[in-house]
């Protein structure tokens, strides 16, 4: 599979480039890293669309929104097209939190910015069955080295057990799902 993810080079999106290649997918990796813009919304579109899915991790501003509409034109109606839509569990809460001592402000924007994205995925689900959008929400995930990372989830293993949860489950259609860190897992 041809798999187009936007912010490939670091955090989350290094984590599901690496455990992606070693399944031999074919990566085509867009990072400011290696001058590309998601804000060049046309421009990196056309760069998705000839993919047959798209991990949408990369956020600037609205521009992670924008670029799900961009890429959902091309591809609606087309079959066997993915786009997963990277969120957060903040999402979930009435207010933002203010992880690893971040600025109050900018964390509340962010929220904002990924509940619109969210938004934008379940309207866009129920316009046509394809492409596919499923929303993933990290929680407390160690995607920065320069943060404490105690009670976060290893970022490798995080992303590895989401394409477990999507590859190994044939006939289910997972349309959102939360992730994060615990200190227990279930005994069963």
């Amino acid at each position: 599979m041809k798999i187009a993810i936007t912010g490939h080079t670091a955090g989350i999106g290094r984590a599901f480039t690496k455990i992606l290649e070693s399944r031999g997918h074919e990566i085509v990796g867009i990072s400011r890293r290696l001058g590309e813009n998601i804000r060049r919304i046309e421009h990196t579109a056309n760069l998705i669309q000839p993919c047959d899915m798209f991990i949408n991790n990369a956020q600037t501003q609205y521009a992670q929104t924008e670029l799900l509409y961009a890429v959902w034109q091309r591809w609606e109606g087309r079959e066997r097209k993915y786009i997963w839509n990277i969120s957060t569990q903040m999402t979930e809460e009435p207010i933002n939190g203010t992880p690893d001592g971040q600025n109050d402000l900018i964390m509340s924007q962010y929220r904002n910015q990924k509940l619109a994205l969210e938004e934008a995925s379940r309207q866009l689900k129920f316009k046509n069955r394809w492409p596919e959008i499923a929303i993933i929400r990290p929680g407390s995930v160690a995607t920065q080295e320069k943060f404490d990372n105690t009670n976060k989830v290893n970022v490798d293993l995080w992303a590895k057990s989401i394409v477990d949860i999507f590859s190994h489950n044939e006939n289910i259609i997972i349309s959102e799902i939360s992730v994060g860190y615990t200190k227990k897992r279930i005994p069963i």
